[in-house]
């Protein structure tokens, strides 16, 4: 039975057609066929996507024929994997085959550096041979006892090289391990440490509660300047209504968030609370950031932005099918625009909100006395409902969890 070439190979095995005719067993061609493959993946890449791989493999082809000349091929699955598919180089860039490279065609530069030193050392055994003797003339045995010691001189001095690059090798190997061991004790020191709110221990500093009771509030910062930033860049009162309406939304949906979560009944952990209270800051304020995308795709920018899309996509209307068609892929082009475009109007006013504002306290120098007298006004003035939390601490009992978190809980 005459094998045939597989399909998607017939273009590379054609110069070997012949001889993949010869394979006899479907074990025996797949085999072949998956190191062709694998052939061509290394082609690709070492010399990347622009390189015609199959075209590559096929000139390599030719070669071992054309090598192969009249002497027959005894043992095709041994000529093919052994001989004909794999690459031959003998300096290390694997882009070379043969002494040239597979993407330019061009001699290997690498090879002829090895040709030249092949050269000049037999150059310096020359010179040194003819030296030796008068007259000029050259004595073969002296000429290769001197091209031996030459070429022992080089291997003594590469292995020196070899020797030089293994050590400094186990030197970095050795700075590598002592800095992971350095890396490591630093982060068992960082997981020892104590929780710098509540103090509770070995947790990096910071607990799951905590760190989602300050999610929290920096979700509602960015609440705050997302609704600004959309509505309440108009005038003063603009921006106190939206940042009113924004943090009372905020807040409600956190307090009722915590208020399912309450009364579905049972033990309910304090980083339960605070899990709930953050997962629905984070839905609140992904609504509040569909909704303001949404405006800024009605202005006047986003609708020109959509309009000229629309206009440009509609001028290609003969690369479709019919009118209707065109009119589709041009409205959903538009539209994507559209909302790209609103998605810079927003990120644009939100760096121009954050650029005016002035630098925080927590960036200036603590004011110890200042910060003093704040705690005391808490104390004896609490704060206003729509500027105190949300989500307050329950006591640790489950029982006085439930009745302290309804009573924080505030509209």
């Amino acid at each position: 039975m005459w094998a045939q070439v597989p399909k998607g190979l017939e273009r590379v095995l054609e110069p070997v057609a012949m001889v993949w005719g010869r394979l006899d067993r479907m074990t025996t061609r797949r085999y072949v066929t998956k190191v062709v493959r694998a052939r061509l993946d290394e082609i690709s890449g070492a010399c990347g996507p622009g390189v015609d791989a199959e075209r590559v493999l096929r000139e390599r082809l030719k070669r071992r024929l054309t090598e192969q000349g009249t002497v027959p091929v005894t043992d095709p699955v041994g000529w093919l994997v052994g001989r004909a598919l794999p690459r031959r180089a003998l300096c290390p860039d694997s882009r070379c085959d043969d002494g040239r490279r597979m993407d330019t065609r061009a001699d290997c530069a690498a090879c002829q550096m090895l040709v030249l030193d092949g050269r000049a050392l037999r150059s310096r055994a020359f010179a040194k041979a003819t030296t030796a003797l008068a007259g000029g003339r050259v004595d073969r045995p002296v000429f290769e006892a001197e091209l031996n010691a030459c070429w022992q001189r080089e291997a003594a001095a590469a292995a020196v090289r070899r020797e030089d690059a293994l050590r400094q090798r186990h030197a970095r190997e050795r700075v590598w391990a002592e800095q992971r061991a350095q890396r490591a004790a630093q982060e068992a020191a960082r997981r020892a440490l104590a929780c710098t709110v509540c103090g509770k221990p070995e947790t990096a500093g910071l607990c799951g509660r905590c760190r989602d009771e300050r999610r929290v509030e920096e979700l509602v910062a960015e609440a705050v300047d997302v609704a600004v930033a959309t509505w309440g860049m108009s005038g003063e009162a603009y921006r106190l209504d939206a940042v009113r309406r924004t943090e009372r939304d905020m807040r409600g949906a956190i307090d009722q968030a915590v208020r399912d979560l309450l009364a579905a009944g049972g033990g309910v952990f304090a980083e339960s609370v605070a899990l709930a209270a953050r997962l629905a800051a984070e839905l609140q304020l992904g609504a509040l950031q569909r909704r303001a995308v949404n405006w800024f795709a009605h202005q006047p920018p986003a609708q020109a932005e959509y309009e000229k899309v629309f206009a440009t996509e509609m001028r290609r209307s003969h690369l479709h099918d019919s009118l209707e068609a065109a009119r589709e892929a041009a409205e959903e082009t538009a539209q994507t625009a559209r909302f790209n475009t609103a998605h810079a109007l927003l990120n644009d006013q939100l760096r121009t909100l954050r650029a005016d504002r002035p630098t925080s306290e927590a960036d200036a120098e603590p004011d110890w006395y200042a910060q003093a007298a704040a705690q005391v006004r808490g104390l004896i003035r609490p704060a206003p409902p729509e500027r105190a939390m949300s989500v307050r601490r329950p006591p640790a009992l489950p029982g006085s969890l439930a009745r302290g978190s309804e009573a924080g809980v505030g509209a």
